[in-house]
Order: C-alpha cells, then sequence, then structure tokens
C-alpha cells in the first residue's frame, strides 16, 4: 500500500506532503489546480521519464520520495534479487532526485537502476489513466486483455508455446539458408574442407600456446637471466659470498658446542642453512645449464607460434575455439557431402515441429475460448450494473493458422452493443467516450482481483459520465475499493461523496508566484467540496443540501 507521497520544487509544487489510506482515496480541485502534477509526481518518482522541464522555476533540483509498505513475497523476492535492504516491517522509501540533465533514484537508500525501479513498481502498483481507456480502441491490445484475465491458466501454455515457435521459426530460418546455399555448395565444402585440413594439419595439444609462449619468453631473455643468476650464484659462492659466511659460522658455532650444550639448536639452524645455500647454488647452476640452447631450437618455437597465432586470428582466440571450429567444420563437411538426405532431414523436422506448435496453439485457444465465455458474462453484468442496461457483449477467440507468432494463433475482438436493436460490432468501433470510461472500468472491477499489486491508481476515467451513470461507477469503485486501495481523481460530485479520504487539489497566487498544494478534508469540508462540484458559481443553501444528502447516501450504501 501507498503510505505517502512527499514532493519538493517539482512544476507548480514548492513542498508538500500527503498521507493516503486503505480503501478509496478520492482527489478533487478545479481544473488546472494540478491534479495531474501529483499523479504524474508518483510515475515520475517509479521510473519515468524525466527533464529539466520537470523542475520548479529557479530551483536546481526536484525530489520525489514515496513510502509503500507490502511484506508480500513476491516484493520481498524482487528486491532481493535487485539486491536491495529489505525491511522487516515491509516499508519501501523511493527517493527519485531530477537535477539538470540527469536523475538519480534510491529504494531503501541504496541506488537502483531504471529497469530495477520499474520493476518494484509494477508490484507495488498499478496506475490507470485515459492512454489505458484509449488503448481500448487498438485491437491489437484485446489478446493481451484476455490472456491477463486468464493468466492463470494460459501462462504455462503461452510458454510452451513460444519455445515451440522459436524452434519452429528457428528450423525455418536454416532450411531457407540451405535452400539457398544449395547451389554453392561445392565452394563451401571445398572450403570446410580445407580449413579442416589446415587446423588438424596444425596438430595442436591443448595447452601447447602456454608452454610455448613461457619457453619463448625465457629463451628470448636467456642473456638478462644468465646475467641475473651469475650475479645471484657468486653473491653465495665467492669469499665473501653467503655460502663462505655461514660456513665459517657454522665451524667457530661447532668449536663453542665443544663448551657449551646449548649451542646444540643454534648449530642445527646453521647447518640447515648452509645446506640451503648449498642446493640453492647447485639448483642455479643446474637452471644455468638448462639456458644453453641454439639458434635452431629458437627459429622452430618461433615458427611454431606464428602457426598458432595464425590459427587463433583466423577461428579462435584459444586452442580450445580453434578445435571446437574443427569440430564445426568437420560436421558441415558431413552434412555437405550429403546435402539432399540433410535438406529432407531438415523438412521433417521442420513438419513436425509446425505439427507440435499447432497442438500447442490448439490447446491455448481452447483455454482462452473458455475463459473469453465467462469473462464475457461478468462483463455484462458489470456493464449494467454500470447503467448500460441493455449492453451486450462477447469476447470472440478466432484461431487463424495464418497468424502464427510466439503468442499463439488467435486473433481476440471484443464485440459490444450498448443499444437495443444494434447488432454486436468491435468495441474499437462502436463505443463512444462515456461508454469506453464504462467498459474500462467494468473491465478494471473485474481483473482487479487478478492484479499483482497492492494499490490502483484511477486517473479521469469517469471522464464522459454524469447523473445516475456517475453513481454507479461510484459503487463499482467502492466495491474495488474494499480489497484495493484505490487512488483516483474525479470531477464527479457522486464519486467524490464515496471518498473513504477525500483531497483537495487547489492552487493559489500572489504576486510573484503560484503554487499547487494538496490537503486532506474532514467531513463537513468534504461535503463543502463535493457542493462545489455540484454547483455553478454560486453555492446556494439547497445545493450545501443536496452535497449533504449525496454523502449520506454514499455512507449508507458503504455500510450494506
Amino acid at each position: 500500500m501507498l503510505e505517502s507521497l512527499h514532493v519538493k520544487n517539482l512544476a507548480l509544487i514548492k513542498e508538500d506532503e500527503v498521507t493516503f489510506y486503505p480503501g478509496l482515496n478520492i482527489m478533487s480541485g478545479e481544473t488546472g489546480a494540478g491534479k495531474s502534477i501529483i499523479l504524474g509526481s508518483i510515475r515520475l518518482a517509479l521510473g519515468a521519464k524525466a527533464g529539466r522541464e520537470y523542475i520548479r522555476s529557479g530551483e536546481e533540483y526536484a525530489l520525489i520520495e514515496l513510502i509503500f509498505r507490502s511484506n508480500r513475497q513476491e516484493v520481498v523476492d524482487i528486491l532481493h534479487d535487485l539486491d536491495l535492504p529489505i525491511e522487516k516491517d515491509g516499508t519501501i522509501f523511493i527517493t527519485r532526485k531530477i537535477m539538470d540533465g540527469r536523475s538519480t533514484a534510491k529504494v531503501n537508500g541504496e541506488t537502483v537502476t531504471g529497469k530495477g525501479l520499474k520493476q518494484l513498481a509494477s508490484l507495488l502498483i498499478s496506475i490507470h489513466g485515459q492512454n489505458d481507456t484509449a488503448e481500448l480502441l487498438d485491437s491489437r491490445n484485446y489478446l493481451d486483455i484476455l490472456d491477463d484475465y486468464a493468466a492463470g491458466e494460459v501462462s504455462g501454455l503461452k510458454e510452451k508455446v513460444a519455445q515451440l515457435y522459436e524452434k519452429y521459426v528457428k528450423l525455418k530460418k536454416d532450411l531457407e539458408y540451405n535452400q539457398n546455399l544449395d547451389k554453392d555448395r561445392d565452394r563451401e565444402l571445398s572450403l570446410a574442407q580445407f580449413e579442416l585440413a589446415e587446423i588438424e594439419g596444425a596438430k595442436l595439444g591443448k595447452g601447447e600456446d602456454e608452454e610455448l609462449e613461457n619457453r619463448y619468453r625465457v629463451m628470448k631473455n636467456a642473456k638478462r637471466i644468465v646475467e641475473h643468476i651469475s650475479r645471484a650464484y657468486s653473491a653465495m659462492d665467492d669469499d665473501e659470498g653467503a655460502g663462505s659466511k655461514m660456513d665459517l659460522a657454522l665451524r667457530e658455532i661447532r668449536a663453542a658446542l665443544t663448551y657449551d650444550d646449548d649451542l646444540s639448536q643454534t648449530e642445527e639452524s646453521i647447518a640447515t642453512a648452509c645446506d640451503i645455500i648449498t642446493e640453492c647454488k647447485r639448483s642455479l647452476s643446474d637452471h644455468m645449464a638448462e639456458m644453453e640452447f641454439s639458434e635452431a631450437e629458437f627459429a622452430e618455437i618461433e615458427e611454431r607460434l606464428d602457426v598458432i597465432n595464425h590459427l587463433k586470428n583466423k577461428y579462435g582466440d584459444s586452442i580450445e575455439k580453434i578445435l571446437e571450429c574443427a569440430e564445426t567444420r568437420r560436421q558441415r563437411i558431413e552434412m555437405l557431402s550429403d546435402f539432399s538426405v540433410y535438406l529432407i532431414s531438415l523438412k521433417t523436422d521442420l513438419a513436425n515441429a509446425k505439427i507440435k506448435l499447432t497442438e500447442a496453439c490448439n490447446e491455448l485457444s481452447g483455454v482462452r475460448k473458455r475463459k473469453a465465455d465467462i469473462l464475457s458474462d461478468e462483463l455484462i453484468r458489470n456493464l449494467k450494473e454500470l447503467n448500460l442496461e441493455h449492453a451486450t457483449c462477447s469476447v470472440n477467440v478466432d484461431f487463424d493458422p495464418d497468424n502464427m507468432s510466439e503468442t499463439g494463433m488467435d486473433t481476440v475482438d471484443f464485440l459490444v452493443s450498448f443499444n437495443v436493436g444494434e447488432p454486436k460490432k468491435s468495441l474499437s468501433l462502436v463505443a463512444s467516450g462515456g461508454e469506453l470510461s464504462r467498459f474500462m472500468l467494468a473491465l478494471k472491477a473485474i481483473t482487479a482481483d487478478k492484479e499483482n499489486t497492492d494499490t490502483l491508481i484511477f486517473d479521469e476515467i469517469d471522464a464522459g459520465i454524469s447523473g445516475k451513470t456517475a453513481w454507479n461507477v461510484a459503487e463499482k469503485m467502492n466495491v474495488i475499493g474494499r480489497d484495493h486501495q484505490l487512488i483516483a481523481i474525479t470531477h464527479l460530485p457522486q464519486i467524490a461523496a464515496m471518498a473513504d479520504t477525500h483531497y483537495l487539489i487547489d492552487k493559489k497566487s500572489d504576486e510573484e508566484r503560484t503554487e499547487t498544494h494538496i490537503r486532506k478534508l474532514d467531513r463537513d469540508e468534504s461535503v463543502s467540496e463535493i457542493a462545489r462540484l455540484m454547483s455553478t458559481d454560486v453555492i446556494t443553501p439547497s445545493i450545501e443540501a443536496s452535497a449533504l444528502e449525496l454523502k449520506n447516501q454514499a455512507s449508507k450504501y458503504k455500510k450494506l
């Protein structure tokens, strides 16, 4: 649930904060007061594109802060996946700071990417506005609407169809490529044979390049290495070297040991040091002997490395990748050598893939049709409750094998009639603005329980309605608000009267600046705002009485 919103230096808002509550939260105000700024700030905080134009004139930055509270497992999981702090009480503190040319977002104090923020936001809140209503005019969205409604039953089938479709498309591309390749088969076969022979002729061994490169480096720097070893050997071997000094020390300690047994441990340590020095001298001597090599050996290693590096440039940056390339060429040669059989095999695989895909699409279509019938009945019932008493509706699912895609082979249309005697036609062709708004609300009332969020926002989706219809819409919004936190902007007194919590958004100006504010109304203030929504220029006592009656009527309805 969204608990609070804090806004600073955003558009006409200098600084304001509002606390939201469970149930139906209604915001109203004069046209142009800044209602869109309030909802816009929530969108911005949750990752919408932000620019300098949002920053209040004269300020360096804008700041939006949201506090949500949710312990749902899906939310905890996404916080964990994004490596974000998880509060025990479920608090999720989101901040978005907008500056000139850039913005930053944080969740519980930790910076989060825009993509991560949108993933989290999709589980916290769902915003529906007039753009969503406009989407109902595009029939391409209808399949997604049906699948969202039937998500519990179609998600697994959709995943299966998508995987089969991906395999089918790959096989189809492979077949098309190889059919086009047929005329160039001899040339490709010859090239593959040449490349395989080149790799196999090198007789590469795994790890050979690393061993040769190390040996080459040593040989190339042999003179310098021998000089360093010689100086190290001399430091231990000449008359003033460590070896001679340690031998002298050992002789002296052994002489002293004849008089003092307590020196036995020291004598043993010095003797060990002498042995170590002797072993080091022997090792250095052996290593210098190994440094002797012929120019022919050096040239041979250099030539071998040239061969390996040439193959790396052509086939891969390691011997392992070169050998993998050889195996690929070997398989390609086998296929090209018996190309007609390979093409037949590809065609058979493609035909089988299409059969499996069609079967899966049929199964998916069957589930969609069953759920479409149920959705049709629910839509009719909800439309009648929204004062569209003569509405009829059917969600039509048409299975079309020529319409194959990763989503299946179905096309979906919402066929409706809102008037007696009129045949059902596509929703995209027949609905008026008010009818579209009610259809969207009917749809949201059905799908609210399926929304994977605790908070819903309706941005004036009640546009184009009035009178009894507005009251029906208010009742429907109250029903949704019983199971979800619902935040809505409205111009209708009937809907404002149904609010569990009512907010006023107003704009005030002085000689210098204009500011937008939002504040929670008490019951008397809410009645006054409802009266303003009902009136023209003057609020008369009769209008105030009507507003109070409307508020009382809403209170009685909510107790039912």
